[in-house]
């Protein structure tokens, strides 16, 4: 919502984000912060509407964590410019291995719990195999 072209839908944003803040100073900063997955309605007829936001335990977002209130406030006045706070590396080898390992497994066998224990039994194998840190440890 902080990179949307709409200025109404980035200050929503703001006010969103202040709130989930506010909310998360007041718990204990020594607990386990649970993630539960919001409902979603998904006949909404936007994206920003999609999370019941008063009703829901929507906590804040580890990230944009380190951006400042300010730095928020400059990116809702001018997002062309500062969008590229934003830039987020989602698409990293290890997920790009894991998407091709799930659809591997999705073509290869049928029920949730065969996937699963596919799956597993891949991730289990490969940290058998040894790994070589360095070329002098591939060499020997």
């Amino acid at each position: 919502m902080l990179a949307d072209e709409r200025k109404y839908v980035r200050k929503l944003s703001l006010r969103r984000i202040l709130k989930c803040r506010r909310r998360a100073s007041n718990c204990n900063q020594g607990t386990i912060r649970v993630f539960q997955v919001p409902k979603l309605n998904f006949k909404a007829e936007e994206y920003i509407y999609m999370i019941d936001w008063q009703s829901s335990e929507v906590t804040k977002s580890p990230l944009i964590k380190h951006i400042s209130i300010e730095d928020l406030e400059n990116m809702i006045l001018d997002v062309p410019d500062n969008i590229s706070i934003l830039k987020l590396p989602c698409h990293t080898q290890a997920v790009e291995r894991c998407i091709k390992m799930v659809t591997e497994a999705s073509s290869s066998v049928c029920s949730n719990e065969a996937r699963d224990g596919l799956i597993r039994a891949k991730l289990a194998s490969r940290s058998e195999l040894p790994k070589f840190e360095t070329k002098k440890q591939f060499i020997h």
